[in-house]
């Protein structure tokens, strides 16, 4: 079946690329058209290669253009078929533009949410001042925490959060504001996932969050180090790892870290604060590296090492429901 629409849409290009010339040769004014593919990871990833193919193909010598919005680590736009290249290749045929920032430079994540949040102020009659007014203490650097310095999740947390603070008596967006928030936010990263992932990953990856933020509950520290020769060879973990980026869950800190205890180089992971923030069982006995500081990176120098085995013993110990335990409420 899967043949057969490929040779139909194979029989059906010819035609397409001759009324796509004869539309630009009729037309004074249109010179190009760019064709926008959104949220392309909802295909099947086997299914995928082979659409960006036919669309690198339909665009080949017309002035189309395509531009594809996507999950880097839940796609696949290249394939080798038998000696048979099918899709796009990265720089020979496309570049990709990365349009998240991450926490590895975290001044530089926060000023890009700050120029935006103000922007969107300066359209509602707000100059910069006035809206950085609207914070206290920590409270900005929380935000963008707690929104993995993604704009759009940012913003939003921003306008749920406001309708909580009393502005006009004075109230301000502060660390704890954020904090009250994170639960809800986690729940909804949650059902994000659950809705954008494939139903023969989505068990492995609600499983992935769990014994992560066990560990980290375990070792009381919000960030966690993996050796890169692990990520280079174990594509299970590596896949893990890089699909809850994907989803925020986790948050890249620093890459070719060197660790204070341990050979190799590391690669720095914050857990999302919505993960512990709301555990009151946790006050006081739980280091939460702050991504702002100035040291940041020296702390996460001696972050606890995730590594296969413990990955795997976490595992074991798993519970059968795991987003039941993901969404219990902490009682102590």
């Amino acid at each position: 079946m899967h043949r057969e629409k490929l040779q139909e849409l194979d029989r059906w290009l010819p035609s397409l690329k001759e009324n796509i010339r004869a539309f630009f040769t009729l037309s004074s004014s249109i010179e190009g058209i760019v064709l926008q593919i959104d949220d392309l990871y909802h295909l099947k990833r086997t299914d995928q290669a082979f659409v960006i193919d036919y669309i690198h193909r339909l665009c080949k010598d017309v002035p189309l253009y395509f531009k594809v919005a996507t999950l880097r680590h839940a796609s696949t736009l290249y394939l080798d078929r038998d000696g048979q290249p099918i899709g796009a290749q990265e720089r020979h045929d496309y570049q990709p533009i990365n349009i998240d920032y991450t926490f590895s430079d975290f001044k530089k994540t926060a000023d890009q949410n700050r120029l935006i949040l103000e922007q969107f102020g300066a359209n509602a009659g707000l100059d910069a001042e006035e809206i950085q007014s609207l914070f206290k203490g920590e409270g900005f650097a929380r935000l963008v925490m707690a929104g993995g310095g993604v704009p759009r999740d940012v913003l939003s947390l921003f306008l749920q959060v406001l309708n909580d603070v009393d502005v006009e008596r004075g109230g301000k967006i502060g660390k704890d504001e954020v904090r009250t928030l994170s639960r809800t936010n986690f729940e909804r990263k949650i059902e994000e996932l659950k809705q954008d992932s494939k139903g023969d990953e989505q068990d492995d990856l609600l499983k992935g969050i769990y014994i992560i933020r066990e560990f980290c509950l375990e070792k009381k520290t919000n960030l966690f180090v993996v050796q890169e020769r692990m990520l280079q060879q174990n594509d299970t973990w590596r896949a893990l790892i890089y699909r809850l980026l994907d989803y925020r869950i986790i948050h890249s800190c620093a890459v070719a870290l060197t660790h204070k205890s341990l050979e190799g180089t590391y690669q720095a992971f914050a857990i999302d604060i919505g993960c512990y923030a709301h555990l009151r069982k946790l006050h006081n006995r739980f280091t939460e590296i702050d991504v702002a500081s100035p040291d940041a990176k020296e702390k996460m120098r001696s972050a606890p090492a995730l590594d296969s085995s413990k990955l795997a013993a976490l595992v074991e110990a798993a519970p059968a429901n795991v987003e039941t335990a993901l969404l219990e409420q902490d009682a102590a």
